[in-house]
Formats: C-alpha cells, structure tokens, sequence
C-alpha cells in the first residue's frame, strides 16, 4: 500500500490526498509535524533529503516534490481522466503544474505562510506586500485564462489538482479572490468533482 507522509495545514500535501481519494486509492497516511520539527528527523530526512513535505513511499520506490507524485500517481493508475495522455493536453497539464510551482507557491503560498505561521513581529512587511501584489497578479492571469476555460488544461485533471490548494487558501494570506469571479467559479467546480475531499479531512 502507497504510504504518504503529510501534513494536514500543507496544501502541497492536499494535492496528493485529493487525487488519490478521487481515484479510489487507498494509501496510509503517516503525520509529519512540521511545527515541531519532524521533518529534521533523520529517518525523514533518509526519505527526503530536502526535508519537505508530501514524500509518496510506493513498496520500494520513493518520490518527493507535490506535483511531481502527481505525475507519478496519474501515471501508475493510468487510464483515468485525470492524467491525459495525448501529447497537447499532457503538455497543458505539464505548463499548469510548472506555472504552480514558480507562480502560484511564491506568491499565493508564501503570502499564506508569512499572514498565517509567522508572529506578526517576526513578519518581513516588505516581502508579504510582494508576495499579495504578485499573488494578484497569478489570479488575475488564472482568470484570463478560467474566463473562457472551465479547467486548466480543458478537461478537469491533474493540473487542476496541482493549482487549486493555494488559489482557495489565498484568503489565508489576505488576497481577496471575489473580485476574480472566474477563479471563484472554477473553485466551485472543482469542490463539485466526484470524490472531491476538503483540505482539512
């Protein structure tokens, strides 16, 4: 059985739990508590070196980076609707998942970290008054792009998975996401999908 190590505050671990539920996988989740340190344990670090959270132990095979065990779980329950396989669409869900990593988590993401986990003494204003700004600007191409698109890469798949967390925390960081209706629409179709779970399940 998948074993995947996670955290239940990390939307990065969410990605992996929502689409193993919503492909009927069962796994066993193993707690990693960020906040005490967990992930500084040396039989954690033996998984990860980077010492991150989610990591996907599949028997004798080891994955770490969220959207990367996304790849990784459509791939192996593969054919499903998640994971296309035609070259323009798994090259649309490749572009979507890549823009979460060097778009989405930097902004939308670290604006959550800095408002939600740091004491407001400790908070760097400069850096989180970026981090809004740009986030702004990630959901403003999100809804360009949602305006004419109900999903991301057309159908709903693995690139949605990969964007939706932090988008639908964005709030946690203070980034109002209502004035981006079609951002707020396509929220709403994906908690609508068949075995969709909330983060905090």
């Amino acid at each position: 059985m998948i074993k995947l190590y996670d955290h239940q505050l990390s939307g990065n671990s969410y990605k992996s739990r929502l689409l193993l539920n919503q492909l009927g996988v069962e796994y066993e989740r193993i707690n990693v508590d960020v906040f005490k340190g967990e992930q500084n344990d040396p039989k954690f670090a033996a998984l990860n070196p980077n010492k991150k959270i989610p990591v996907l132990v599949d028997e004798d095979f080891i994955m770490w980076e969220s959207n990367a065990i996304l790849f990784y779980i459509g791939k192996k329950y593969s054919p499903n609707p998640l994971y296309p396989e035609d070259p323009k669409s798994h090259g649309l869900v490749a572009q979507w998942l890549l823009f979460g990593k060097t778009t989405i988590d930097p902004n939308l993401a670290m604006a959550r970290y800095l408002t939600r986990f740091v004491q407001p003494q400790m908070q760097d204003q400069q850096e989180l008054t970026k981090c809004r700004a740009h986030g702004m600007m990630t959901l403003k191409i999100l809804d360009d792009h949602l305006k004419d698109n109900q999903f991301l890469a057309g159908e709903y798949s693995i690139a949605d998975i990969g964007c939706y967390p932090y988008v639908h925390l964005a709030p946690e960081g203070e980034i109002d996401i209502e004035a981006y209706s079609s951002v707020v629409s396509w929220i709403e179709r994906i908690q609508s999908q068949p075995g969709y779970i909330a983060m905090d399940v």
